[in-house]
């Protein structure tokens, strides 16, 4: 039951972070399992996979509700995730880390600047942008991108979603999120299933941490809807220079690298 308890407890923060930010949790369980509950590396990655599932899918539901996702955005990131994931899994010997992880850390930060001084469309769902032929083919590639970042450096397709929305096609950041959201649950249910699939699931844990998840994913999104998109942007912006520094502290050798965080 102690257990159980702790999986839950760690999940909820986990879910309340992902549905407050709109990216998967990863962020916040892969670490607290593998320091806190002594999980080896891989078996974390792969279980709270398991978890963001359930938290991802939580938190959609209240973003959907108040019209905030952009379905046909949601799409063509999707189908560009999926290619650009393949990609990335045979491109991952080619390509030294420490390039990628340098160029993603450039971008990183730029976007955290942007995003953090402002700019980006406004929130509400009448808001949301109209696609046309030539922001199609725009989506799909940065679904691409994300994938094969996903697939190449462990990082979360929400961590490229989300500012790529709102500082390339003009989304607010509550629909960014939304439409983010969106997306990171079936990518992550079909991840979810591969390593379940290979035994890479703490399938106890797994049920704990997801019990937690679906409460803080619902729990997270309905507090983002509350918060002003500028001050949602600006806390955003934070993350990603935790993400920078810790990709930085990674490519250095200083931080063993993970098989993946996702976001």
């Amino acid at each position: 039951m102690q257990r159980f308890a702790a999986g839950a407890a760690l999940g909820l923060a986990g879910g309340v972070f992902g549905g407050m930010f709109g990216v998967g949790g990863g962020l916040v369980m892969v670490p607290g399992m593998v320091l806190l509950m002594a999980v080896p590396q891989h078996r974390a990655h792969a279980t709270s996979v398991a978890a963001i599932v359930a938290s991802a899918t939580a938190a959609v539901v209240p973003l959907a509700l108040d019209g905030q996702v952009h379905w046909q955005v949601a799409g063509l990131l999707l189908a560009g995730g999926m290619a650009g994931a393949a990609a990335g899994a045979r491109l991952i010997s080619r390509i030294p880390e420490r390039w990628l992880a340098a160029a993603f850390v450039v971008v990183v930060v730029a976007a955290a600047v942007r995003m953090g001084l402002g700019g980006g469309g406004t929130d509400g769902p009448a808001a949301l942008p109209t696609i046309g032929p030539l922001d199609g083919a725009g989506l799909v590639s940065v679904g691409l991108v994300a994938g094969s970042l996903a697939a190449m450096l462990g990082i979360g397709g929400g961590i490229v979603f989300v500012p790529a929305l709102v500082t390339l096609f003009g989304f607010g950041q509550h629909a960014a999120q939304a439409t983010s959201l969106a997306v990171i649950a079936p990518t992550t249910a079909i991840a979810a299933w591969v390593h379940a699939r290979a035994g890479r699931v703490d399938r106890e844990r797994a049920v704990a941490l997801s019990a937690g998840a679906l409460a803080g994913g619902a729990l997270g999104a309905w507090s983002a809807l509350s918060v002003d998109g500028l001050v949602l942007r600006r806390l955003f912006a934070g993350v990603l220079v935790v993400v920078a520094a810790r990709m930085i502290r990674r490519s250095s050798g200083r931080e063993a690298p993970a098989e993946g965080t996702p976001g």
